[in-house]
């Protein structure tokens, strides 16, 4: 649909001034037209659409002719506006400031409350290089249908499009499954006030989920059966059975991913003041998954589901979150509220692979991105795996005067699980949270440092994979919870083999994790063993840190036992003003340099 009305033919238009002939225009082509010929018929003559619904767009359309006019806007006098001084954008005054809505463009488009309205408006805005939409006070948009090729509700961003949402919602009501927006390569999408809701993404079934036995049957109904051919002497004048369908094209990263929002690489979308919740992803990102720039200001991720990794947040790419509250998610694997990279393959136990000796997922599935958070709060996100309130398998991840509160990890982490990663943790609040196996608040781990690689020369070379570091400071870790192994955090190698015996051992090498402390406390946390801090082959550096008041549960009298510190096979070193006091039953084990027992 053009956005602007043709201009009207005259054969006085040699003589008429533009102005004039565009209000001859208007008052004959549209105050004078009666009977059958009426503003619907004005509306469908000019946008090839009719109903009431369409005189918008003929409002549009209509100031848009009255504006242009090879760069001039004369008066029936035919004096020239600019040379007035009225109306001109040269003076440095935008609309805005005049208190009406203009973007870059020159317009703001007013979005009715009907959805194939903002369906229209999209596109329009797409084609249109771009542009702002404003929607109704208010509304629910309700999406009932999607596009096939992306399996999005709305169509695909390539521009520069805001939408200022005025309070609106939009949401997904439909049987089918399909998220909200995806922004492609190139596409960059602003939202404001809005809330997104109910999207779902799903892997995209050409015709259905098709395999060697036919076309699966819809949800809810019994597959279709195929006849076997007819065998013997009859089988030359039987009908042959129809050909076994082909099995679908291969799941593509982002076909499965995002709820409400999936960002491509080369996209770029940004949140202020939106609300993303109830929305679902087969694969990653319940709410959004982002390859390429999201960045979340002031807004809320609450009560979404990934499958996979995610249940809030996806990212592989720059993802940066200030003054949001990400809540109440879950996650199939990893991340409940965050997850920054993919988590280990399904069918690789926690730890190493056996087969292979080294961590499952740096070949193919580690990618990761780059995480900033600040002034956020996260809390009451839960993942099957690791990882409750974030999940990051290498890149970089800083958090910064925030709070990882009350998340839960079937496995480990329970508030924060890093391997192979940069954490940077500054004025940040990790209470409360709960691993079934190891690190109630933070794991930090990392990949064996060596491992031998073939050489051009013939010879093998050791390869130095990524090591794990994080860096804590002026932060609280506290009542944090674990069933196995370091209530407050764990650091290191998670192969944990405690030998018999209660004598010290010579420090290991201390290579598997990195992890400083400077001006913490780790207080009141709890755990098989290692109730503030269990360190495994990896290495621990305290400056005024002070572990207290944490628990150990484990009544074995077989090993040592620590409710402050356990160090084993690795390196823990104190600095002259950290203290480890008043842990139950004892405050330190293994090889702890200066701590008093």
């Amino acid at each position: 649909m053009s956005n602007y009305l043709r201009n009207n033919d005259d054969a006085n238009r040699e003589t008429t001034s533009p102005i004039r002939r565009r209000r001859l225009w208007l008052a004959t082509g549209v105050v004078g037209l009666t009977g059958a010929v009426s503003l619907a018929g004005v509306a469908y003559a000019t946008t090839g659409a009719t109903g009431a619904h369409r005189l918008t767009d003929l409002k549009w359309s209509t100031a848009q002719q009255l504006t242009k006019d090879d760069g001039k806007d004369r008066d029936e006098h035919g004096e020239d506006r600019d040379e007035r001084g009225e109306d001109r954008d040269e003076r440095g005054k935008d609309r805005d400031e005049r208190g009406e809505d203009r973007d870059e463009h020159g317009r703001v488009r007013e979005v009715p409350c009907d959805d194939e309205k903002l369906i229209e408006a999209v596109d329009l805005a797409n084609r249109d290089q771009g542009g702002t939409l404003k929607l109704a006070p208010r509304c629910t948009y309700e999406l009932s249908f999607s596009d096939k090729k992306s399996g999005t509700g709305l169509p695909t961003i390539k521009q520069e499009i805001t939408i200022k949402g005025n309070d609106a919602t939009i949401k997904r009501d439909s049987e089918d499954a399909f998220r909200l927006f995806r922004v492609a390569d190139g596409g960059d999408l602003t939202l404001k006030d809005l809330t997104l809701k109910d999207g779902n993404a799903a892997e995209f079934k050409y015709g259905g989920s098709q395999g060697p036995g036919g076309p699966a049957a819809p949800q809810g109904q019994a597959a279709p059966q195929v006849q076997a051919a007819p065998q013997g002497p009859q089988a030359a004048d039987a009908p042959q059975a129809a050909p076994a369908m082909p099995t679908p094209p291969k799941k593509k990263d982002g076909e499965a991913d995002g709820g409400a929002l999936l960002v491509e690489r080369g996209g770029s979308a940004h949140l202020e003041k939106t609300t993303l919740t109830r929305n679902n992803a087969e694969g990653n990102g319940g709410a959004i998954a982002n390859f390429g720039r999201v960045d979340l200001e002031d807004s809320k991720v609450e009560n979404n589901h990934a499958q996979e990794n995610g249940g809030g947040i996806f990212n592989v790419g720059v993802l940066k979150v200030k003054e949001s509250r990400i809540t109440n998610n879950t996650a199939g694997e990893n991340g409940g509220g965050i997850a920054n990279g993919h988590g280990k393959d399904k069918d690789k136990e926690h730890g190493k692979d056996k087969d292979k000796g080294y961590w499952p997922g740096i070949e193919g599935r580690d990618e990761a991105g780059s995480v900033e958070i600040f002034k956020t709060s996260i809390e009451g996100n839960t993942a099957d795996d690791n990882g409750g309130g974030v999940f990051s398998s290498s890149g970089f991840v800083k958090i910064v005067l925030s709070s990882i509160k009350e998340n839960t990890a079937c496995e480990s982490g329970g508030g924060i699980y890093a391997r192979n990663t940069n954490l940077d943790l500054e004025k940040v609040t990790v209470a409360k949270n709960h691993a079934s196996k190891d690190g109630g608040g933070i794991v930090n781990t990392g990949g064996e440092k060596k491992k031998e690689a073939p050489s051009y020369g013939g010879d093998k070379k050791e390869q130095e994979e990524q090591e794990a570091t994080a860096t804590i400071a002026d932060s609280e870790i506290v009542e944090n919870t674990a069933g196995r192994f370091g209530g407050g955090i764990f650091n290191g190698d998670p192969d944990v083999e405690l030998k018999d015996g209660y004598q010290d051992k010579p420090e290991g090498e201390g290579d598997n994790a990195t992890l400083t402390l400077r001006d913490t406390e780790i207080k009141g946390n709890t755990a098989l063993n290692g109730g503030g801090i269990f360190n495994n082959k990896g290495t621990v550096t305290l400056t005024k840190t002070h572990v207290t008041k944490n628990t150990a549960t484990d009544s074995s009298k077989l090993h040592r036992v620590a409710g402050g510190i356990l160090n084993n096979d690795g390196k823990v070193r104190l600095d002259e003003k950290s203290t480890v006091t008043n842990n139950d039953p004892t405050n330190c084990a293994g090889t702890v340099k200066d701590c008093f027992n």
